[in-house]
């Protein structure tokens, strides 16, 4: 952590852009090595999730320095791919941090949606099934109100049933923390599609730096992630 607040300071003093970039991403390589460090001592890894976000953001602030996702020199497409696959890597470690919690809100939520569903499929009590009369504890309409009443019966009973129908703000909140969870894996998808479009316009620099490292993929661990990317740096420089 040390470390990496020191890279972080260095890289904020510089002024050159992308020197700058290089130096941030540097100083998200020990972030990482951080979170894996704190990952390996705590089972939850609440203090590890924290860290992984925190980085997360700090790789968006250093892509756009110099807007590298839309980069034209071969450099930039190289650093904005290593920018990329870290924070796909990443996402996947964050879910991979919440994943328990994700399949027991996932499960919990699906017998709720079961039961409401079945709620809202339920006939009106004041209804027959069989053909809509009133049942004979429903009043009569009066003649005079009978064709408003006709008209308009359908949306009140529809409306009157949506209305009974309410969401516990406990499974509002529960899913809520669902989609944020699993938006992760989504995030992490997208990103790395985007950096393999990149990575097939450098395919010598990328056949090389598998050759020299690893074959990154999107389940790769975080210390082959950090391995794989400090190699980048050293091929590039």
């Amino acid at each position: 952590m040390r470390e990496a607040k020191k890279l972080k300071q260095k890289a904020e003093s510089m002024t050159d852009k992308v020197g700058k970039a290089f130096k941030y991403l540097e100083a998200v390589l020990s972030f990482i090595e951080c979170g894996i460090a704190m990952e390996s001592e705590s089972p939850a890894c609440k203090a590890a999730y924290a860290v992984y976000t925190d980085t997360v953001e700090l790789i968006k602030f250093v892509m756009s320095l110099k807007s590298f996702s839309d980069a034209t020199s071969t450099q930039e497409k190289i650093f904005a791919v290593l920018c990329m696959r870290c924070q796909s890597i990443l996402n996947m470690a964050m879910f991979r941090c919440k994943k328990d919690i994700a399949i027991k809100y996932s499960r919990t939520l699906n017998e709720h949606f079961v039961s409401s569903s079945r709620v809202a499929q339920a006939p009106s009590p004041c209804i027959a099934r069989s053909t809509g009369t009133p049942s004979p504890r429903s009043p009569m309409p009066s003649p005079a109100s009978s064709v408003g009443s006709q008209s308009s019966s359908g949306s009140v009973g529809s409306s009157t049933m949506a209305a009974t129908i309410s969401t516990p703000v406990t499974i509002q909140n529960m899913t809520s923390s669902y989609v944020t969870i699993t938006s992760h894996v989504l995030t992490a998808f997208d990103l790395w599609e985007q950096a393999e479009v990149l990575t097939r316009k450098n395919k010598e620099f990328f056949a090389q730096l598998n050759t020299n490292a690893c074959t990154l993929a999107l389940n790769s661990s975080l210390v082959d992630l950090v391995h794989y990317t400090r190699q980048g740096f050293q091929q590039l420089k």
